[in-house]
């Protein structure tokens, strides 16, 4: 909840994400124990990729000899600036070029390790409550956007920038990571079980459309496509469920399956009214006709600022710092980019090789995890935060979902799904 609320906004409210560090940092105080047990017992493969997670950003701030960073990728402008001013060239200093952002971005990785820390070895039932809970919050951020949407965004916006009144926001200054968020969330619905209340089936059912609904008032285009990733996975669920039905004890329950497809129905024929209407579904639609803006412009200049500091990068949190140095003339513009709009491109300038390593280390375990299993109880769990981290991973192609602590806290709750729980033995 306490991520949601406050970590929506980016590295420009460094305040709201030092409470959410701060307070990881106090539960992993108190926790030691956990913490001893994850070192222990946690699956080899992730207690690597959490602690090189972590590492990564640290390593970097390592201070070097001079013979050593002078002759890094990317650092004769440093060089050559010190000798200009005649001091500092010979001295002691990291492989980051701005050791201070890079401290914010190891930062950064604290509220998601703690909730892989804590959470990967609890029991599917007590990660399933996390799961819940995850999912109220989610609803509460949608019931403020709805206050916002309905205000044209003058009411109840957590954060101070330029915003359209036609978008839904919700906890979030960007639209894509709002859509992000509920594409998961809707994910995440479909890892429940079953409810065994006809009342509760309907609720999970209205709140997955009003999650799937908040994605298109969004008018982001990648969580719009990917809303269709995550349909996929619910038709699975409700073949699935319905399959049982037949094969079990139970008689199939037609009336709940006519209810489904009737409130199906009324919000495919409000949409279709409002986009006929030229409404606010006619907005959403419509971005897609239009194009990607200055987008291939900074792609096409980050993957040449790639070349510069590979294979080792620049330092974690700076591509802000050494995108301006390499920026071609032609794409100059009264507006700064300030990031790569592709997180994947983003972590190669400023990780290099190792972090392109990481992250693809991270999305082979999250397959691999995802993948059901005969023995498995439940697969819809693992299944449910695998469509999750494939949606991450796809948006991050075209934006940068990871960069704010919400979105990271929610990709560590999709970790923590994707651990299997250990068999006691005999």
């Amino acid at each position: 909840m306490l991520s949601l609320f406050l970590g929506g906004g980016g590295v420009a409210y460094g305040l709201r994400n030092l409470a959410i560090q701060f307070c990881a940092l106090i539960i992993l105080a108190v926790h030691p124990d956990q913490v001893l047990r994850f070192v222990r017992e946690a699956p080899t493969a992730l207690r690597a990729l959490v602690f090189a997670s972590v590492a990564l950003p640290l390593v970097q701030l390592v201070p070097l000899p001079p013979l050593i960073w002078q002759n890094l990728p990317g650092r004769e402008p440093i060089s050559a600036t010190l000798n200009l001013v005649g001091t500092g060239a010979q001295d002691w200093f990291p492989a980051s070029v701005d050791p201070a952002r890079t401290l914010v971005a190891f930062c950064g990785t604290l509220a998601p390790a703690t909730i892989i820390i804590l959470g990967s070895l609890l029991a599917q039932e007590q990660k399933l409550s996390l799961v819940r809970a995850a999912l109220w919050a989610s609803l509460a951020a949608f019931a403020l956007g709805a206050v916002q949407l309905a205000s044209a965004n003058n009411v109840g916006l957590l954060y101070a920038e330029r915003t359209s009144p036609n978008t839904f926001y919700a906890t979030f200054t960007n639209r894509n990571s709002t859509a992000l968020l509920f594409v998961m969330a809707t994910a995440l619905l479909a890892a429940l079980p079953r409810p065994r209340n006809v009342i509760w089936s309907w609720g999970v059912g209205a709140v997955a459309l009003l999650f799937a609904l908040s994605v298109v008032l969004t008018q982001s285009r990648t969580g719009m496509a990917l809303l269709l990733l995550v349909a996929v996975l619910w038709l699975m669920r409700l073949a699935y469920s319905h399959l049982s039905r037949r094969n079990g004890s139970d008689a199939p329950k037609v009336r709940t399956l006519v209810i489904a497809l009737a409130g199906v129905a009324l919000l495919g024929g409000a949409l279709g009214a409002s986009f006929v209407s030229g409404g606010r579904v006619a907005d959403s639609v419509k971005r897609f006709s239009t194009g990607a803006a200055d987008r291939p412009e900074i792609w096409e200049d980050g993957a040449y600022t790639v070349g510069q500091y590979w294979p080792v990068g620049s330092g974690m949190g700076t591509f802000d710092e050494v995108f301006q140095l390499h920026e071609s003339l032609e794409y100059v513009s009264s507006r700064k980019a300030g990031r790569a709009h592709s997180d994947w491109l983003e972590i190669a300038i400023e990780g290099g090789l190792g972090s392109l390593l990481l992250a693809a280390g991270w999305l082979i375990w999250s397959l691999v995890s995802a993948i059901p299993r005969r023995a498995s109880a439940n697969v819809w769990p693992p299944l449910a935060a695998g469509t999750g981290v494939a949606c991450i991973a796809l948006q991050s192609a075209f934006d940068y979902p990871l960069r704010n602590q919400t979105l990271l806290c929610f990709a560590a709750l999709l970790i923590v799904m994707l651990v299997r729980e250990k068999k006691a033995l005999p």
